[in-house]
C-alpha cells in the first residue's frame, strides 16, 4: 500500500498541481529542492478505496496529499462509519492531531492516491525556515477550520449548494472551474452532509431541473454558480 519514491522525472506534472509544489520545485532548473522534499519521509501510494489507517495512532507526521483524493472518517459505536471531512491534491492531512497527538480519523482514498509524509519536527524547521511556507501553511489551516461550516445550516439544500462551491474552490484553488469531477459517491455526500443519499440524488436532479448545473454520471457543471451561492446563503 505504501512505498519510497526516489524517481521524481516521471511525475513532475502531478507535482505541479500540488499547491506545495512552489516549495518542492525549481521552475527556472527544472529541479527539485531541497527545501521540502528533503523532508519527505516516505511516499505512501494508495489504489482505490485503500485504507490509510490513522486512527488511534500516535501523532508523529502531516501528509501532503500530492495526487488523488481522500474522505477521513470514524466508525460509530453501532458499527457505521461517521465521515468527517474530504481532502484533496495539496491539502494537508493531521492537523487535527497537533492538539490531542493522537489521530483520532482514518482515511480511505476515494481515487488513485499519492500522500508525502513529512515528519512534524521537519516540518516545523522548514516553517522556521522559510516565511512564504509559513504564510501558505497558515492559510490552508484557516482554509481546514471552515471547511464543513455549512454542516451547520438548517436546509438540506443550503448544504448541498455549499458544499458544491466549497468543491470547486479547493479542486481548482487557483480560480473556480465551473466543471468538477466529483470523487465521492453520493452515499458519501450524504453522510458527509448528514443527509441520505435519496435526498443528495433528490437536490441534485431539482438543481438540474433548474437549469443550476448539469450532471453527466461524476461530472457536474455549474451553470449558474452565483445562484448556487445564493441558495448556500439563504
Amino acid at each position: 500500500m505504501s512505498a519510497n519514491d526516489d524517481n521524481y522525472n516521471s511525475n513532475d506534472t502531478e507535482c505541479v498541481k500540488c499547491s506545495f509544489s512552489p516549495f518542492c520545485m525549481s521552475y527556472r532548473e527544472k529541479t527539485r529542492w531541497n527545501l521540502f522534499n528533503s523532508v519527505v519521509k516516505q511516499r505512501h501510494y494508495l489504489q482505490k478505496q485503500n485504507v490509510f489507517d490513522l486512527a488511534n495512532h500516535t501523532f508523529r507526521s502531516l501528509w501532503v496529499i500530492r495526487r488523488g483524493a481522500l474522505k477521513t472518517y470514524q466508525v460509530g459505536a453501532d458499527g457505521d462509519e461517521i465521515i468527517r471531512g474530504f481532502y484533496f491534491s495539496g491539502e494537508i492531512l493531521g492537523f487535527e492531531a497537533i492538539y490531542t497527538n493522537l489521530h483520532l480519523y482514518s482515511a480511505a482514498s476515494l481515487s488513485e492516491t499519492v500522500i508525502c509524509e513529512i515528519p512534524y519536527d521537519n516540518f516545523l524547521d522548514l516553517l522556521r525556515a522559510n516565511p512564504d511556507l509559513q504564510k501558505h501553511s497558515l492559510y490552508l489551516i484557516s482554509k481546514q477550520l471552515n471547511m464543513g461550516s455549512y454542516l451547520f445550516s438548517i436546509k438540506a439544500e443550503q448544504r448541498l449548494a455549499a458544499f458544491l462551491m466549497d468543491l470547486s474552490n479547493r479542486l481548482y484553488p487557483l480560480g473556480m472551474q465551473f466543471e468538477l469531477l466529483i470523487p465521492m459517491t453520493r452515499r458519501d455526500i450524504g453522510n458527509y452532509l448528514r443527509l441520505t443519499a435519496e435526498t443528495i440524488s433528490r437536490l441534485l436532479s431539482q438543481f438540474k431541473d433548474d437549469k443550476i448545473i448539469t450532471i453527466d454520471h461524476k461530472k457536474i457543471q455549474l451553470l449558474q454558480p452565483e445562484k448556487l451561492k445564493f441558495i448556500s446563503e439563504h
